[in-house]
């Protein structure tokens, strides 16, 4: 059974219209035709099961047969500097998502090298990923904040760095806190002061040094353990 995004999917809801770009995806690439079962999910843990009532290439439109609740999942928030290679970035989102990120923030940090970036297409991949993996909640993506800012508003949390200094092992992580990643550059000396009085311990991610998107990926890993 195909499975399309539909953001807009209330429950109680009878009929539902696919948006042009899932339309298309349905009729032109699929070639789904009337009376096909298909899977809508609304990144909110709702989920249906409808059939294709009007097979339009720009608006399909869907009669809604059953729906499905799903409960939320334990909060998992990963805050990183981009890295500078987007493809790396890309791919971190894509993993991250299928694994259940629920938060994702991106920091600039005194040693970033990327400084922009386009929110509206780390979306579509994390969209294509709860599709491709059967998840029912689609991650929250923040907009690229100041790491001093960001840090002011959080009351506690974890970082990983390369600097000597004591470290907790990964495994007394407590569930639900964010994890913080620096850029390929760590984090400076000044950010290491700041996050330690602001409340965020020093992690021990491992005896290598590790890429950004690889670094957030375990961080990612070890919160859902």
């Amino acid at each position: 059974m195909s499975t399309f995004y539909a953001p807009e999917l209330q429950l109680g809801a009878l009929h539902y219209q696919l948006s042009e770009e899932e339309s298309k995806h349905c009729i032109k690439v699929l070639r789904l035709q009337q009376g096909a079962e298909i899977e809508l999910i609304n990144g909110k843990g709702l989920q249906a099961i409808a059939s294709l009532q009007d097979a339009h290439p720009k608006r399909s439109m869907l009669q809604i047969e059953q729906f499905v609740e799903h409960a939320p999942t334990a909060s998992l928030h990963v805050a990183m500097a981009p890295t500078k290679n987007l493809d790396r970035l890309e791919w971190f989102v894509e993993k991250a998502t299928e694994l259940g990120i629920t938060h994702l923030s991106f920091l600039l940090c005194d040693h970033s090298e990327r400084r922009q970036l386009n929110i509206e297409r780390l979306e579509k991949i994390a969209i294509a990923a709860i599709k491709q993996s059967k998840r029912f909640y689609l991650p929250q993506i923040s907009q690229m904040q100041r790491f001093d800012e960001y840090i002011a508003r959080a009351s506690k949390g974890y970082f990983g760095h390369c600097a000597p200094g004591p470290k907790m092992s990964m495994k007394s992580l407590q569930k639900g806190l964010p994890f913080l990643i620096g850029p390929e550059g760590d984090f400076s000396s000044r950010e290491i002061e700041l996050a330690l009085a602001c409340g965020f311990q020093a992690i021990d991610m491992s005896p290598f040094r590790l890429r950004t998107e690889t670094a957030a990926l375990l961080a990612t890993t070890a919160l859902m353990d």
